[in-house]
């Protein structure tokens, strides 16, 4: 058996080794880092300590509720369903094949079906042949 000459290996105990320092711009921000942490929490604090942070919130809530209902209005149809047409679900129909066949070319899919469900009296997205669906008319 021959034993190696020469190793490559080097133990972690064998020699000392230097923890390098960092680079002064690494340094440098750290240290701005750090100063603006503690200008951040000061101003919070002082939010916190002299009742704004109340005020604060509330605002909050009164401009995410405004969005909400400005929302709702645009989201909502601007003309009222009225039902006009009566359709028989025939085999291999689905909503979606009959609201593409008789939707306004304006109007998204999704929304004609919507429709169709409120004007039918449907609850879920579920129909069979034979069924008879009202379309309604915008």
């Amino acid at each position: 058996m021959k034993l190696l000459k020469y190793s490559t290996y080097r133990s972690i105990y064998d020699e000392t080794h230097e923890v390098q320092t960092a680079d002064a711009s690494v340094l440098e921000y750290v240290t701005r880092l750090k100063n603006t942490s503690a200008s951040l929490y000061r101003t919070l604090m002082n939010l916190f300590n002299g009742g704004q942070l109340l005020k604060l919130a509330l605002i909050l809530m009164l401009v995410i509720s405004g969005f909400t209902v400005v929302g709702n209005v645009f989201a909502g149809s601007v003309s009222p369903i009225t039902p006009a047409e009566r359709v028989v679900v025939e085999r291999g129909d689905s909503l979606w094949s009959i609201a593409l066949e008789h939707k306004p070319s304006e109007m998204r899919t999704v929304v004609y079906i919507e429709g169709i469900k409120k004007a039918s009296g449907l609850s879920g997205s579920s129909i069979q042949a034979g069924d008879v669906l009202t379309l309604p008319v915008y």
